[in-house]
């Protein structure tokens, strides 16, 4: 059981992300088992397991002379419940200077316990001044997971 969903928009826009679920194109794969609703932007686990899931957050400049700050990135799980914050990552951005890199990347992974039926989804958050200046680097940011084990060894903290 695999999947992974590449963002669908660059810009850099607060709250949910959403992604490119159509397994034809580069980069996404959605196995059996696992479903991605367009309304709520959330990819659905069908079968209960243990999961390694995985965020990637790539970001470039696109105006030169301007945007410094944080993009915030956290993976929540809905479970019946309230969400439940999983993965998170912070990428500072650089300042506008000739020896600034005009990119930032990051990357999150973790082993979590899931239910049949458990959703996930990204919430992104950017400081004032950085959605102008910098964008989602295209085909770079992707939501991923994959199952390692049906059963959840002792140990191992349930969602």
């Amino acid at each position: 059981v695999f999947a992974q969903l590449v963002a669908r928009d660059v810009q850099l826009t607060e709250g949910l992300l959403r992604w490119y679920s159509d397994p034809g194109l580069a980069g996404v794969f959605l196995g059996p088992g696992l479903s991605y609703d367009q309304h709520t932007g959330e990819l659905m686990v069908a079968e209960p397991g243990v999961y390694y899931v995985f965020l990637h957050l790539k970001l470039q400049r696109v105006v030169s002379s301007q945007g410094s700050g944080s993009v915030s990135a956290v993976l929540h799980l809905q479970p019946l419940g309230a969400p439940l914050a999983a993965l998170a990552m912070t990428l500072d951005l650089p300042p506008p200077s000739s020896e600034a890199r005009d990119s930032a990347a990051g990357f999150r992974g973790s082993l979590l316990h899931l239910d049949a039926g458990q959703r996930l989804g990204v919430h992104l958050r950017a400081e004032a001044g950085t959605h102008l200046a910098w964008q989602l680097a295209q085909g770079a940011t992707v939501l991923g997971l994959f199952r390692v084990a049906t059963k959840v060894p002792a140990g191992l903290p349930s969602s």
